[in-house]
């Protein structure tokens, strides 16, 4: 009888150590995927996000290249002597048609406040503040006599940041798709 417990004790560890390693090998499996599922949702959510702000930046950056060449036409017109009504009706159109471009681009960098990172939303705020002064009154009132050398020269420092602000959008966006923040 002594033969047989031991057998059955025997039996019933063998059993419960076996039980035990396929337990702990069920865990490891169940862990192991259980990671590979996390790590297959962050791709996921990483690619998601990725499309998303290269769509935004997209939107963002036609806005700022179509108010960019406003800002061009903003200088050149706003430069002319208003002294006919067809002057006149150019610079209203010219104007008009700056102030929708610039709505448009207020539009994007809206969008752009809600996916980009801080450093990206602050290079946008100066690019807007910098058009918005281009493409105000005192860009389009004929300067003083006298004074037109230096409203071109000061039209023509701000358009240069303002090409500046966006190449450097334009890097930090790219940046911020390879490696997302």
């Amino acid at each position: 009888m002594d033969a047989t417990v031991a057998g059955l004790v025997g039996a019933l560890g063998g059993a419960v150590l076996g039980a035990a390693g396929a337990w702990g090998a069920a865990l490891i499996a169940f862990r192991a995927a259980r990671y590979q599922a996390d790590r297959q949702a962050d791709a996921q959510q990483q690619q998601w996000l990725r499309q998303v702000r290269r769509e935004t930046y997209r939107s963002f950056l036609e806005a700022a290249e179509a108010s960019k060449s406003h800002l061009h036409i903003a200088s050149v017109v706003g430069g002319l002597p208003a002294l006919t009504e067809d002057v006149l009706a150019e610079k209203q159109l010219r104007r008009n048609a700056a102030a929708e471009g610039l709505q448009k681009f207020e539009a994007a960098r809206a969008a752009l406040n809600l996916e980009a990172p801080s450093d990206i939303r602050d290079l946008a705020d100066e690019l807007l503040q910098a058009c918005l002064f281009v493409v105000t009154s005192a860009a389009w009132n004929p300067p003083m006599l006298g004074r037109e050398a230096l409203r071109a020269e000061e039209n023509s420092v701000r358009i240069q940041r303002v090409e500046q602000l966006v190449e450097e959008i334009k890097s930090r966006c790219r940046d911020s798709l390879i490696a997302p923040q």
